[in-house]
């Protein structure tokens, strides 16, 4: 015996206080009554058992009676699971369990025990079965502890892989599993699978592969528009030969967005097609609406509707006109997060909005929409955009490389040569014109005027270069004369009208001593023409207000030489800096980089040469594509910027720079391969799984984009819309049931109260047809009984088979012996209950 709550006996403890309490007793008879009732209950409490020993086995026979099986073996396999089950009758307990995907098929089951039969609701459950299934429920037969074993008569193919949970716990418990392995059928050619491309668009290339298991055959797959032979064909694959297991690929591109119920053909060469189990499948498929492409273009002339035509039919290009952008910034915005793909063509910065640019990358960094920049002479560093918020989105970085330019001037110098320059003064102002005249170089002009009382050029003007001469006339130069002043600046003034140079300036030097006259309009005049007048004064004074005011009027400055000592620096002219053009003209051969998935089946290596680019380079991190052969310049670069994709392009796509690109048969599909890979990084708010559970439809809403509003979806079937109710399963999951109507179920799902942007999702299936379960993926018989202890063999050969028992290592029968407790102490209870009510000659109990 043995006590389930031993805990409780600790309430016998209290037995001794019915003696004393609540008064004490003087019959012992009577207190050992009431003590015995104690004892019964507080041992009913502790639950005691008894284990007893069953010495019978248990054998359970499960029979895999589905269609991959031949039809002559069908028979064979029924008799040997009823001679086995017979067999061990007398000695054992058996259990027949069945497995098969619909009734019908085999008579007289009255001998079976459990009928395991496939979902009829699910389409083509006839050709469905699951060992897994049948494992679970011999398990369950065999009581826990009991000796036993399982005898498993299946050709192992099975239309799920759940089995491994089942094994194991027959393993635990000891129970071999013996396997009698079938024999299967073997097509010349079976269809054993299909591969889907993630997500299907109209007007793309979808890649579709047909896994199919052969015999040296020659075969074919044809998709057809729905799930009975003969309708229209969407696609057909090249003839291809399999030997063993192999993928034949079909390629297809859809015309319209919705739900295909997409029949799968596999075609015999070398004979007429006849549909077979093994040879056709049918699934729903979800094709979603083209990508949608906002245009953001301005110089080239109908950019949008030639990208538009380029791209085809799987890109629904918005071209966005110039005035909209600045017009409604808001709505702009707006339409950036709902694009798929944002395309920047030759769009210099300061035309696209703060707001525009903070909403794009925004929704690049959320993997909202991606982003396609490309241009010429407007764009990337000359369009302005070094400066602008998308610049760290770019994977190049934009070279803007500036020149230093020393513009042209044309100094004249007018030395005053009259008596009073004598001395030092005259030779203090030749070494000041020396002074101006070395800043000059050699593209520069000069020329000098000395006036005496008279005026003449001493050196006409000419080039700066001519410094000999230059220095000889200086060098000629005498003081002796008068000091007029006036005639001087009026020939130079007329002089320098003829000159073409960027700067013209006037230095007058002298000692101040000059006439009166009409100087300002004079000096105002050759300001308004562009030449600036400046004064130097030579001597022991430090201040002439006469001077003054000449290089007032002239625009230019005064300077005061008192001494040789005190040289000034001459200011003719200011050097600037000029941005250099980045576009680079001329034919430029490129080498192309990156794998197949951005140049699909494009010839790569005969990508023809570029009539213009604009010169970037490349960020670390970033993916070149295409580079100029010769500087290795970046033409297309792409990288991953938080959660969304930016390609550059550094060429406009329809513009003078791919002019040698429209001979290139293969430029339009290598573009939009381009352009969808970079809005394939993009995220819809919710991704929508729909998928067959028995007798309904379970959609779950997976949430991708923080924030996004809740989820909706409604069905279209035979019975019309009907909205799906979702439930909150996780913080970001969400589910929803529907009742199976029909197997032509279609399904949107959405963001949000308004459905303009859905999603088409089709029910999935998650089983396998009987017939097309791949056999590189059936139960490996033989291991299963190696590892369980049982034996394997063919059906021929088990005619004299008879399974081993195991296991039984634990008690399998529990007697509960508690409720007599009970029993009995309601017995003495109503004993001790007459015992008192029994008169007595004696004095009170």
């Amino acid at each position: 015996m043995t006590l389930l709550h031993p805990a409780w006996l600790l309430l016998a403890l209290a037995v001794p206080a019915i003696w004393v309490w609540p008064r004490r007793l003087r019959d012992v008879r009577l207190g050992l009554l009431r003590s015995a009732v104690l004892l019964l209950v507080v041992l009913s409490a502790a639950r005691p058992v008894v284990f007893n020993q069953d010495g019978d086995a248990w054998h359970v026979v499960v029979l895999d009676a589905h269609g991959s099986t031949l039809d002559a073996a069908e028979g064979d396999a029924y008799d040997l699971a009823r001679r086995v089950q017979a067999d061990l009758a007398e000695d054992a307990r058996t259990v027949f369990i069945l497995v098969r995907a619909q009734t019908g098929g085999l008579d007289s089951l009255d001998d079976v025990t459990h009928d395991l039969v496939g979902d009829v609701n699910v389409a083509d459950a006839r050709s469905a079965s699951s060992l897994a299934r049948g494992l679970e429920a011999a398990g369950r037969a065999i009581p826990h502890g009991a000796r036993g074993s399982v005898t498993l008569i299946t050709d192992g193919l099975a239309t799920d892989r759940a089995w491994a949970g089942a094994v194991q716990a027959l393993q635990r418990r000891g129970v071999p599993v013996h396997t009698v392995e079938l024999p299967r059928e073997q097509p010349t050619a079976r269809l054993i699978g299909v591969d889907l491309p993630q997500m299907l668009r109209v007007g793309h290339l979808a890649r579709i592969g047909v896994r199919v298991e052969g015999r040296g055959v020659e075969v074919h797959v044809r998709l057809g528009s729905g799930a009975v032979t003969g309708q229209a064909e969407l696609a057909r694959s090249e003839t291809v030969r399999v030997d063993g297991t192999g993928t034949v690929f079909v390629d297809w591109e859809p015309a319209e967005a919705g739900v295909y119920n997409v029949r799968v053909e596999l075609h015999e060469a070398a004979k007429p097609y006849e549909a077979r189990d093994t040879n056709w499948e049918w699934l729903p498929v979800a094709v979603q609406e083209p990508l949608r492409v906002l245009y953001l273009g301005e110089r080239m002339a109908e950019g949008g509707p030639n990208l538009s035509g380029l791209l085809g039919a799987g890109f629904r290009v918005d071209p966005v006109l110039a005035d909209t952008v600045l017009a409604d910034t808001a709505s702009l915005a707006r339409r950036v997060a709902r694009s798929d793909l944002v395309v920047l063509d030759d769009r210099p910065a300061e035309s696209v909005p703060a707001p525009v640019q903070a909403a794009l990358r925004q929704a690049v960094e959320n993997g909202e929409t991606g982003l396609f920049m490309s241009g010429g002479r407007s764009s990337f560093g000359a369009g302005g955009w070094q400066r602008s918020p998308l610049a760290a989105l770019l994977p190049v970085e934009l070279v803007q490389k500036e020149e230093k330019r020393d513009p042209s001037t044309t100094l004249v110098v007018i030395i005053d040569t009259s008596g009073s320059m004598g001395g030092n003064r005259v030779q203090l102002a030749k070494e000041v014109a020396r002074l101006a005249m070395r800043r000059l170089l050699p593209h520069d002009k000069v020329g000098i005027v000395e006036f005496y009382g008279a005026k003449r050029w001493a050196a006409p003007i000419q080039p700066a270069s001519n410094a000999i001469e230059i220095q000889r006339a200086l060098n000629r130069l005498n003081a002796g004369g008068g000091t007029v002043i006036m005639p001087a600046i009026e020939e130079a003034f007329y002089g320098l009208q003829n000159v073409r140079t960027r700067y013209k300036h006037v230095l007058v030097l002298t000692d101040g001593g000059v006439e009166t006259g009409a100087f300002e309009p004079l000096l105002r005049r050759m300001a308004e023409k562009g030449i600036t007048v400046s004064t130097v004064l030579i001597g022991g004074n430090t201040h002439s207000e006469f001077l003054v005011n000449l290089a007032n009027w002239g625009k230019g400055r005064f300077y005061g030489v008192p001494n040789r000592f005190n040289l000034p620096e001459i200011l003719l002219k200011q050097p600037a800096s000029a941005h250099l053009p980045a576009w680079r003209p001329g034919s430029h051969g490129l080498t192309t980089k990156g794998g197949p998935g951005w140049w699909g089946e494009s010839a790569a290596e005969t990508v023809p040469p570029l009539a213009g680019y604009v010169e970037t380079r490349a960020r670390p991190g970033a993916t070149t594509l295409l580079e100029v052969t010769s500087t290795k310049h970046p033409v297309l670069a792409t990288w991953r910027h938080g959660l969304g994709r930016v390609t550059t392009l550094m060429t406009e796509p329809t513009g003078p720079g791919t002019e040698p690109w429209r001979t290139w048969p293969d430029y339009g599909a290598w573009l939009a391969r381009v352009l969808a890979r970079t809005a394939s990084d993009t995220r819809e708010p919710y991704a929508f799984r729909a998928v067959h559970a028995e007798r309904e439809i379970v959609l779950t809403a997976r949430k991708l984009l923080p924030g996004a509003p809740a989820p909706h979806a409604r069905v279209l079937d035979s019975a019309g819309q009907t909205p799906f109710v979702f439930r909150r399963r996780a913080p970001d999951l969400y589910e929803a049931r529907h009742p199976l109507q029909d197997h032509d179920a279609r399904i949107q799902g959405w963001a949000g109260e308004t459905s303009d942007d859905f999603t088409w999702v089709a029910p999935e299936r998650t089983w396998t047809r009987e017939h097309q379960v791949d056999p590189t993926r059936a139960l490996d018989l033989v291991r299963l009984a190696s590892s369980t202890g049982g034996t394997w063999q063919t059906l021929d050969l088990a005619a004299d088979f008879v399974p081993a028992a195991g296991g039984g290592r634990a008690p399998v029968g529990v007697v509960p012996l508690w409720p007599w407790c009970l029993l009995l102490a309601l017995l003495v209870w109503l004993g001790e209950l007459l015992y008192r009510r029994m008169p007595r000659s004696g004095g009170a109990r």
